[in-house]
């Protein structure tokens, strides 16, 4: 997924025009909602922007952040300013993730929709494993289910994001996976759910349920 380097310098402008700013806002709502949660495993970081938030919100101690990107690490590093020292930034997939590594809290958001219904399971089993019994899951992606604007609208919009998505960033997936479906084969429970852009964006965050 490095075709993402591309797209770095210009990421943040072209989510904040095509959304107006609400990809980051369901992206940090949710934050009041989350425990304290020392050390944090964020999955594809970005540019930064929500490391920033996370960091400055005296939830999280360290954070280790995954980006296949390293322009966006490059970013996020520029990005992060005295922070930095907070943050290990690693240029890879979840791959990168020693065996023994565990985390309080985990985050992915805009990543699971990378992959198919059968690498989504697998991916989101390995990230469960990372996650400490009790640890909190923060999740946002796009939805064309539920409430919100018609399903018909929404599925336009998707299509035409992954459409731009495999033209300039090279990525094999078509279409969203079933969430909920892959995140009902390991033991989270959704706490809180929010919804923005008429249903379009979608924030949930999971509890994992104790031993």
């Amino acid at each position: 997924m490095s075709g993402f380097d591309r797209l770095a310098p210009v990421y943040d402008v072209l989510a904040g025009v095509a959304f107006a700013g609400r990809i980051h806002a369901s992206q940090v709502e949710l934050l009041p909602r989350l425990p304290r949660c020392p050390r944090a495993l964020v999955v594809g970081g970005g540019t930064g922007r929500f490391l920033v938030e996370l960091l400055e919100s005296g939830l999280v101690d360290r954070v280790v952040s995954l980006d296949a990107s390293a322009a966006m690490n490059r970013r996020a590093a520029a990005r992060l300013g005295s922070l930095a020292g907070r943050v290990q930034l690693r240029t890879g997939g979840i791959e990168s993730l020693g065996p023994l590594e565990r985390f309080d809290l985990v985050v992915t958001h805009c990543f699971l929709d990378l992959f198919s219904e059968a690498e989504l399971e697998a991916i989101v089993r390995r990230l469960d494993a990372a996650l400490v019994p009790g640890g909190s899951w923060l999740f946002g992606d796009f939805s064309v289910d539920g409430p919100g604007w018609p399903r018909s609208l929404r599925r336009g919009v998707v299509r035409a994001l992954y459409a731009f998505f495999r033209a300039t960033c090279g990525i094999a997936a078509r279409r969203l996976p079933d969430f909920d479906r892959a995140f009902a084969v390991v033991r989270l429970d959704p706490v809180v759910t929010t919804r923005r852009a008429g249903g379009l964006l979608r924030s949930v965050v999971y509890r994992k349920r104790g031993v």
